[in-house]
Parts: structure tokens; C-alpha cells; sequence
């Protein structure tokens, strides 16, 4: 079985599941989460970001945080 990372993506609003070693299929605004299971990273996620679902629902140093890990991502390639 293919090992799982999760990643909650502020512009579609929910928990990406993707495989491991395969290259991310959404290039929108995501933060990946160290965990095992679906219900951990949404607690990982609820406790750095609370209960925001989108981007525009964050305080702006949280918008900040995620934007530029979304850029550092993207220029990593």
C-alpha cells in the first residue's frame, strides 16, 4: 500500500490526500501535515490555522505563512 500525505488546501477548502513520491496534483495554496491519518492532520491543521476553511478566513501573518510556503514549494521544483 502506497503511503499517504495530507495537505489542506486554502483555496478549494479541504483535507488533499496525496501519494507519496508522486507529484502533487493541486498547484493551488496547501500545507502539508505530518500524519498518519486523515483525522490527524485535520488536527494538526485545526491547531495552526483553527477553524479556517479558504485563505480570506486566516489573519494576515497566517495568509502570509501560507502563500510563501505555497511559493517555496513551487520554486523547489
Amino acid at each position: 500500500m502506497r503511503k499517504t500525505a495530507y495537505a489542506w488546501c486554502f483555496d478549494h477548502g479541504v483535507m488533499h490526500r496525496f501519494h507519496v513520491g508522486d507529484e502533487p496534483w493541486c498547484t493551488a495554496r496547501w500545507v502539508a501535515f505530518t500524519a498518519t491519518t486523515a483525522e490527524e492532520a485535520h488536527a494538526a491543521k485545526t491547531e495552526a490555522y483553527g477553524d479556517a476553511y479558504f485563505l480570506d478566513q486566516l489573519p494576515a501573518d497566517k495568509q502570509l505563512e501560507v502563500i510563501e510556503t505555497s511559493q517555496a514549494r513551487r520554486h523547489a521544483k
